[in-house]
């Protein structure tokens, strides 16, 4: 049986269509569905059921299933351990990180890395999704959350807090802690009649102005004195533009992940050592230490 028919019959099976898997694979919808052909021809049985809404699985495909996922795990986890024995600082840490945490908190950490280990190259690819670091997608995940994957080893970092921040022209002009302020909030999400989170913030009289899905924008946005806006510490502190408002609240927490399987691997050491040895300046920024919350009449 050829492996690469093997790979393609997986991920059809867990894609449920030749396009979606052609998607996944980065090859093209003509070869995924040859190579289902030459499995199926080469095993002498019909392994899926063409649906008008995708492919499913026929009986045999149900069987083939569990053996090709016991020994794609079994390659992957072969791959860690010879990986997993690396002694050398040589070679790439594949990195995956929300954006807005890169650019606003761990770029300048990534850098030094590199200058304090010339071996090593950082890749960053910059996600919220938690790819799966057991099939080495990554080496690396940081991710903001409360409840990170119990097969992953985790090194927590921090809580990031939030706080609501303006521009001082902006808090001079329209005083959001007046009862008849002119000011307004640099909405986010959905629209909605009235947001949720509005009773829940400290201004809660002021409308909302616009909805952005992205925080990058909402700053920008803030910074260019159309609102105020509520945003991480790690970003509004930072933001020399920008003052803060109100103290700052605890929201999600920051952790470092990896596979266990890796953490044998010099460079993987390394790097978490790095991190780690940053700790308590990376908790201070995700926690708001390194700002100061101010008073709209004193601004």
């Amino acid at each position: 049986m050829n492996w690469d028919d093997l790979k393609i019959f997986l991920a059809v099976a867990e894609a449920t269509s030749m396009r979606a898997a052609a998607k996944q694979l980065k090859v093209s919808h003509s070869k995924v569905s040859r190579r289902i052909e030459s499995l199926e021809a080469n095993m002498g049985v019909k392994l899926f059921d063409r649906m008008p809404d995708g492919y499913r699985l026929t009986k045999s495909g149900e069987e083939l299933l569990p053996v090709a996922l016991q020994t794609d795990d079994s390659l992957h986890a072969f791959g860690r351990s010879v990986r997993g024995r690396d002694n050398v600082l040589e070679g790439q840490v594949c990195v995956t990180i929300p954006d807005v945490v890169a650019i606003n908190l761990f770029v300048p950490y990534f850098l030094d890395f590199m200058v304090e280990n010339p071996g090593i190259q950082i890749k960053v690819s910059d996600s919220t999704e938690m790819f799966d670091l057991s099939r080495r997608e990554a080496d690396v995940a940081i991710r903001m959350t409360n409840a990170p994957p119990e097969h992953l080893i985790g090194r927590f970092l921090g809580n990031t807090h939030q706080a609501v921040y303006g521009t001082r022209a902006y808090v001079r002009e329209h005083r959001p802690d007046l009862p008849g302020s002119t000011a307004r909030w640099v909405g986010w999400g959905m629209p909605e009649k009235r947001p949720d989170w509005l009773d829940k913030s400290p201004f809660p009289h002021l409308e909302v102005m616009g909805h952005f899905n992205n925080i990058l924008i909402q700053v920008e946005v803030t910074k260019r004195g159309a609102g105020i806006g509520r945003f991480p510490c790690f970003i509004g502190d930072h933001s020399p533009e920008l003052v803060r408002l109100s103290d700052p609240l605890p929201s999600l927490d920051v952790w470092l992940l990896s596979h266990r399987d890796l953490r044998a691997a010099a460079r993987m050491r390394a790097f978490r050592q790095f991190i780690i040895g940053h700790g308590s300046d990376i908790k201070a920024r995700l926690e708001g230490k390194a700002g100061e919350t101010v008073v709209c009449s004193d601004v």
